[in-house]
């Protein structure tokens, strides 16, 4: 290849290369301005659903007229709160204790297994409700039943060393 062919190709080559870097520019130009306008589309838009809902929270003069009956009906007291919340269900769990086993292990179990865990029997059991640690207490058995004897409530100190501890 002589001097001038390579002087011509690599013109070619210089051409493409600015002519790629002028469609990268005109590219990203007009990737700006769509964000341009979809950003103000979505600012008028917001602008407009922000303005609806005013309109409609403005107490208008019938609204404002309503005896003091219904608004002090709708606030409730520390009280009817509290007795609004006895009602709600709490899976309540006593833990004994844990471990790991590896599968083929637990496979290997039968009625007369014996599995071993990580507390002592002198050791406290964890009260727990829905999953959260609450207290610590003693097992008991009641008229062939278990029960537990609480014998010390985990403040919210406590309860973050033990998340501390356990991360």
């Amino acid at each position: 290849m002589s001097e001038e062919e390579k002087n011509q190709q690599e013109n070619k080559e210089n051409q493409q290369e600015e002519t790629q870097e002028d469609l990268a520019s005109a590219w990203e130009e007009m990737v700006n301005q769509q964000e341009q306008e979809t950003e103000e589309n979505t600012q008028e838009d917001l602008a407009s659903a922000w303005e609806e809902a005013l309109s409609q929270q403005q107490p208008t003069e019938e609204k404002t007229e309503e005896p003091e009956e219904k608004q002090t009906a709708v606030t409730l007291t520390e009280e009817e709160k509290l007795v609004f919340l006895m009602d709600i269900p709490l899976e309540i769990s006593v833990e004994i204790g844990s471990t790991k086993m590896p599968l083929e292990e637990i496979l290997k179990l039968n009625p007369n297994s014996v599995v071993e865990l990580d507390k002592f029997i002198n050791q406290p059991v964890d009260l727990k409700i829905n999953g959260r640690l609450i207290a610590q207490g003693e097992l008991y058995t009641v008229k062939n039943h278990f029960g537990i004897k609480i014998t010390n409530i985990i403040t919210p100190q406590e309860r973050l060393k033990i998340l501390d501890e356990i991360i």
